[in-house]
């Protein structure tokens, strides 16, 4: 079992991001909104505003995607789709793409651990 963490800076690629997600077998992902650590020092922390031009002048909001993976080839079949579609996370506009191993799961899918 894998658990697949996508932090996505590039909004515009959501729609295309989570069809490839259901393409690859990932039903049971989340979305959940979410905005960079520049973001939050501006707000909170006034005297990091002053600074601002420091981190970028894009201080934006992103989408993390969680997804567990049952199937490692899960995985391979998304990094493979986004690939063909151009979809280049080493890019970091783009955003971010880990796995994690998940040593323990319980829910519909449980599998024997």
């Amino acid at each position: 079992m894998k658990l697949m963490i996508i932090i996505l800076k590039d909004e515009n690629l959501l729609e295309q991001v989570t069809s490839i997600l259901v393409e690859a077998g990932f039903y049971d992902a989340s979305v959940l909104d979410g905005e960079n650590i520049e973001t939050l020092a501006d707000t909170t922390m006034p005297l990091l505003a002053s600074f601002k031009n420091l981190f970028s002048d894009d201080f934006s909001y992103n989408r993390t995607i969680v997804c567990p993976a049952a199937d490692p080839q899960m995985v391979k079949d998304a990094l493979n789709i986004f690939e063909k579609e151009q979809i280049d996370f080493s890019n970091p506009q783009t955003g971010t793409l880990f796995t994690l191993p998940c040593t323990v799961f319980t829910g519909e899918n449980r599998e024997d651990l």
